[in-house]
């Protein structure tokens, strides 16, 4: 008697204790340990390839019964399994034979259209077509004469090597003998000699070829070796180079939201950057015996700005004091333009090449245009600012709804009121944004302290996130966040088809496992049933390649999905009528007040999901 049950574990030994329990359950017997057997069946990952703990084991538990017992249950076993028919030919002094063998269940017949393949792969001359009909009518498992056998005709094995443009593979396609002499283990070697290959050869591969009875081409039979690729320089910075920070942490435990640690002031002589020079690599070998001489490793240049010299050919250092930044492939050292009040009409407007600091405010009209980053310690009224690295504003901005400022960076300011923010990446305001027009292209994020969103047109690629959004007056406030293309329902097809493979092949190797073991009783197994056993053979190895190709484009579905944006509306505490949400190509009207809760599109239509 053969039980299974198919259990959902962490490991082996959790897997081996949940089966045996449901096992006892469903047999109602103890059953012993040394009975069961534990598989793997799939190994589980998370969502988006996360790792998950649990994967899926099949609990085999096995008690040998009787021949009788065995044979019964293997009848059992075979009514579910829907087996295709098949055929085989066999050439003898009296002529070419042809027989039948009928499906068993739900399996397809045998079609006339294979036959016909298979006899002129062989050369087979003056074929009985009707006769073969016939046998096909019957399905009677009886050999019929369909040709006649002429000895002149007959042909020894044949193969043939192909050696691929880099030398690096070979391949053999070999046709079996047709009543003549079959070839060698010995006899393809000489054959992959004479062709040149004499490294890499794969002796399991030459078995193979040699048990098949039908043409083969191209089997890789001799691989050689690729050179192992040497190190590329590799440049080293004594620097910050990250792009974004959340903040720095304050004695009690609370985020600074302005001082981020990424800004690195430096002097002149102090050192930036060095390169750790390449290292060569191995060579490799082709199946022909030559070497294959590795790629020449990648040198790199020191990525030298502004404001940086070269001390030797492996160190970059400043020349000034100033803040070193890292802007796509060259280093710089920024001066730093401090404006030490504000900036009214005793500065003027500001153009910098490097970063500018203001200590008190920008006054209405006045424009700041800066390569670096800019970082007022006041306020802005209704002033233009536009900077290539990051915008810091400790209290507010009110644009008076003419004035706009833009960061090829983060912006960061306290609040906004009737102003325009531009952004490339985030823009981050601790305490409200009224009125405004806010542009992101990742996140716009309004939560440290009020963390108010009224009014206006936001505009973020990936998500949107504040404690309360709208107004009791419903005042028209409208919501745009990033696109997320949906491809589960392809997921969805490809994970069943799986299971179903699955489970296909749990059943036929359960009537495998069942002939093996009548084959043991016994010593053989009657004909027909050697013959299944084969045809089940092959029906494993097809389902277990069609789950493999499944499993890759399932994989290859998943990464697609992770490297596409997800747009999400994050409501912390309150969102109000009025606010308007357009998540991807989907739109929603907020109606109703709602508290804590977080907007994503699903299958064409905006949803609410937990926070």
């Amino acid at each position: 008697m053969i039980e299974v049950v198919r259990v959902t574990a962490p490991d082996e030994k959790k897997a081996l204790e949940i089966g045996k329990k449901e096992l006892e359950a469903k047999t109602g017997q103890v059953v012993a340990v040394d009975k069961l057997k534990v598989t793997l069946v799939r190994e589980k990952k998370g969502f988006l390839g996360l790792k998950s703990r649990k994967n899926v084991y099949e609990v085999t538990y096995e008690e040998e019964e009787s021949i009788e017992q065995k044979e019964e249950l293997l009848d059992m076993v075979m009514e579910n399994l829907g087996i295709d028919g098949d055929f085989r030919i066999r050439v003898s002094d009296n002529g070419i034979f042809l027989r039948i063998i009928p499906p068993e269940g739900e399996g397809d017949p045998v079609h006339y259209h294979d036959i016909k393949t298979a006899l002129d792969k062989k050369e087979i001359v003056e074929v009985d077509w009707q006769s073969i009909q016939e046998a096909l009518n019957k399905q009677s498992e009886e050999w019929v004469k369909i040709a006649p056998r002429y000895p002149e005709l007959d042909r020894d094995a044949e193969a043939e090597v192909e050696i691929s443009r880099d030398k690096l593979k070979a391949f053999m396609s070999y046709k079996p003998p047709l009543g003549g002499k079959d070839l060698t283990i010995d006899d393809l070697h000489d054959i992959l000699k004479e062709s040149g290959v004499v490294y890499g050869i794969k002796e399991d591969k030459l078995i193979e070829i040699l048990e098949e009875d039908e043409p083969i081409d191209k089997v890789l039979v001799a691989e050689g070796e690729e050179p192992t690729p040497g190190i590329d320089a590799e440049l080293v910075y004594h620097f910050e180079t990250r792009e974004e920070s959340v903040g720095t942490q304050r004695e009690d435990g609370s985020i600074d939201f302005y001082n981020l640690g990424l800004i690195t002031n430096v002097k002149p002589g102090e050192v930036l950057v060095t390169k750790i020079d390449p290292q060569p690599g191995e060579p490799g070998k082709t199946v022909t015996g030559e070497e294959l001489p590795p790629p020449k490793p990648r040198d790199r240049e020191l990525p030298g700005g502004k404001n940086v010299e070269r001390k030797d050919d492996n160190t970059l250092v400043a020349t000034v004091s100033g803040q070193v930044v890292k802007r796509g492939n060259k280093v710089s050292v920024l001066p730093v333009y401090e404006v030490k009040g504000d900036v009214d009409l005793s500065v003027g407007n500001i153009d910098f090449v490097g970063n500018v600091y203001v200590r008190d405010n920008v006054l209405e009209g006045f424009e700041i245009r800066a390569d670096g980053n800019v970082e007022v310690r006041g306020h802005v009224s209704a002033a233009n600012i536009e900077c290539g690295g990051e915008l810091i504003i400790h209290k507010g901005f009110v644009g008076k709804n003419k004035s706009r400022i833009k960061a090829d960076g983060n912006v960061r300011v306290k609040f906004v009121e009737n102003g325009t923010i531009e952004a490339g990446k985030n823009i981050i305001i601790s305490d409200a944004a009224m009125h405004s027009r806010l542009t992101a292209g990742r996140k716009i994020e309004i939560k440290e302290k009020k963390g108010l969103l009224v009014g206006g047109i936001c505009k973020a690629g990936k998500e949107l996130e504040a404690n309360i959004i709208g107004s009791v007056l419903a005042t028209d406030t409208r919501l745009e966040v990033g696109v997320d293309p949906m491809m589960k329902e392809r997921l969805k097809k490809i994970k069943k088809e799986i299971e179903e493979a699955e489970m296909n092949i749990t059943k036929t190797k359960k009537a495998l496992n069942i002939m093996e073991q009548l084959k043991k009783q016994r010593g053989q197994l009657p004909q027909q049933k050697e013959i299944m056993y084969d045809r089940l053979t092959k029906t494993v190895k097809k389902l277990e390649s069609m789950i493999e190709s499944k499993e890759r484009i399932y994989k290859q579905l998943e990464e697609k999905i992770a490297n596409k944006t997800r747009g999400r509306l994050v409501v912390n505490q309150k969102i109000y009528p009025g606010v308007k949400i357009a998540i991807g190509n989907s739109q929603y009207n907020v109606h109703d007040e709602m508290n804590r809760t977080c907007f994503i599109e699903d299958e064409g239509e905006i949803r609410q999901v937990p926070v």
